[in-house]
């Protein structure tokens, strides 16, 4: 009986390690998107400057490695997008900006770039867009599983 018992649990340890060992790894992004007054200056202390005012979105996701993840914010007068893309291993995400709104019933656009972020490191895309300043501070880390990404949400 006592070596049925160790075999099971042999064999329920490597299941489990052959389990966790084919977890997919994720980047996780965290964008949280501020809309200023066009009077409102970002500069160095850009960090200090956010903290007193409210986002207009805060959206998270996990994206796999390799894979374009896409977020869309907007109605039919006004829309950011936000796409990123990790490397084939995760160290580093490039990252674009689209802001498009609608002026005397025409799309105006802008596009910003960003490439060969670390992974881990928070970035901030800046545009001056008609009346507004849109800031949005970005991190995209890589994590080795969609719990362990999902986990860094909380």
């Amino acid at each position: 009986m006592k070596m049925y018992l160790n075999k099971t649990t042999v064999f329920i340890g490597l299941m489990f390690l052959s389990h966790s060992s084919f977890a997919e790894p994720v980047l996780a992004i965290k964008a949280t998107i501020y809309k200023l007054q066009h009077n409102v200056t970002i500069d160095s202390q850009i960090d200090e400057t956010l903290k007193e005012l409210q986002p207009t979105h805060r959206p998270q996701l996990l994206a796999g490695l390799n894979k374009s993840a896409l977020i869309e914010i907007g109605d039919d007068a006004q829309l950011t997008a936000l796409e990123v893309k990790s490397n084939d291993d995760g160290s580093y995400f490039n990252a674009s900006m689209k802001l498009k709104e609608k002026v005397d019933g025409q799309w105006e656009s802008i596009t910003s770039f960003m490439p060969h972020i670390p992974g881990g490191q928070t970035v901030y895309f800046s545009r001056t867009f008609t009346d507004s300043v849109w800031v949005i501070k970005l991190t995209g880390k890589r994590y080795e599983s969609i719990e362990l990404g999902q986990a860094s949400f909380k």
